[in-house]
């Protein structure tokens, strides 16, 4: 069931960065509910207790609008992990990546994007979103690895992540179950025995 954003009563107006995250919260929240076509500034401004003259001062377009509000909840990821073990390295990623679709806010996100999958201009947005913010997060942790000589010549990089987040998607929204710390590690391992360099024992 769908979290219907609620009416603020009338307030004062928020300011700078308070105002910015709650109309991108509320945008994000009110596009998992109506999808891109029927989302409405005047309404995400109403919903978030804001002037909708301030908001299109701001966000001129719903296109702008909607681009931000998936860049701001898809900021975890900008943010990689960095323990000095690519294995280390994946299981923190794992935990964002859980604890980023388990939250309310990374729910909307995904609901958005499944619902909407067709939705060119959306796809683009999302696209756009997180290859300005992905590629400089997870990408890196492999990046790092492969410097290491962690990872074997030709592992394919997306596909490691994409493994790893997408078991974590199934076990979310396909099983509904939780994601353990166990879990994560178990995921990680298997991954990483198709991803790792094979370590030889040195004999002297």
């Amino acid at each position: 069931m769908v979290t219907r954003v609620r009416r603020k009563p009338a307030a004062p107006q928020t300011r700078g960065e308070a105002f910015v995250q709650v109309v991108l919260e509320v945008t994000v929240a009110r596009l998992a509910e109506v999808g891109f076509e029927r989302l409405s500034i005047p309404e995400v401004a109403s919903l978030a207790g804001a002037n909708k003259t301030s908001v299109y001062r701001r966000w001129p377009s719903k296109t702008e609008l909607v681009r931000d509000a998936l860049r701001a909840a898809m900021s975890h990821a900008d943010q990689p992990p960095d323990t000095g073990a690519l294995r280390g390295d994946l299981i923190g990623l794992a935990h964002s990546v859980a604890t980023f679709m388990q939250a309310a806010q990374g729910t909307a996100v995904m609901r958005i994007l499944m619902a909407q999958a067709g939705h060119p201009q959306l796809r683009q947005l999302a696209i756009e979103a997180y290859g300005e913010i992905g590629r400089h997060g997870p990408w890196v942790v492999l990046a790092r690895a492969a410097k290491r000589g962690e990872l074997r010549a030709g592992a394919d990089h997306a596909l490691v992540l994409f493994t790893v987040a997408g078991a974590i998607l199934h076990r979310v929204f396909v099983e509904q179950g939780s994601v353990t710390p166990d879990f994560i590690e178990q995921l990680v391992d298997l991954v990483l025995k198709g991803a790792a360099v094979e370590l030889k024992s040195s004999k002297r």
